[in-house]
């Protein structure tokens, strides 16, 4: 079998270009998604996603490189098709929205970030709201809380909606040990992604 896709990938026909441009570009995409699977902790998926990634950059790569002197354009072709591969793979894994994140929101009235911490709760999600200090000493109210990085967008909304000058940061979350997550199925149920 490995002879038989050999062969095909060695003419010059303007398929087996096609075929060494999408197969790497599938190659790379499925690294750049792999590396950010593992990094967030899904080793397993990561590992399966290995495993089909390095069987087509065998397939791809190895007949590239096998009849790269006699068809420079095959070098060509998998050499964009590896830049291309790095966005796709990031789109890929932005679209996913794998991982959590750390939303921390400060508020100069405590009534808005009481507005912002009844409405998020009411779409599902858990937080922490405490009195902090701003510069020159200046009240100010802070809302933190960890959750699914898909609910992130709709999170800010609803905090822009109680407060639009609310300070807001997110961070990526690397681990979580205890407390309370949103449950993604309520916050889809009260329209939290509207």
């Amino acid at each position: 079998m490995l002879e038989a896709i050999s062969r095909i990938l060695s003419g010059r026909f303007w398929w087996v270009y096609a075929i060494i441009f999408f197969g790497k570009l599938l190659e790379v995409a499925l690294a750049t998604l792999r590396t950010q699977l593992i990094v967030k902790g899904e080793r397993i998926l990561g590992a399966l996603v290995a495993a089909l990634e390095y069987m087509i950059w065998i397939l791809i790569t190895a007949t590239v490189l096998a009849d790269f002197t006699s068809d420079p354009i095959k070098i060509v072709v998998l050499t964009l098709a590896f830049s291309l591969g790095q966005i796709v793979g990031s789109y890929i894994e932005e679209a996913l929205a794998l991982g959590t994140c750390t939303i921390n929101a400060v508020f100069s009235d405590r009534a808005d970030a009481d507005k912002a911490a009844s409405l998020l709760r009411e779409k599902g999600l858990a937080l922490t709201i405490f009195d902090a200090e701003g510069i020159q000493s200046a009240p100010r109210t802070v809302i933190m809380m960890t959750l699914k990085r898909k609910l992130v967008e709709g999170a800010i909304k609803t905090i822009h909606k109680a407060d639009p000058k609310a300070v807001i940061s997110t961070a990526q979350s690397v681990s979580l040990e205890g407390g309370t997550m949103a449950d993604s199925r309520k916050a889809a149920r009260t329209g939290l992604f509207k």
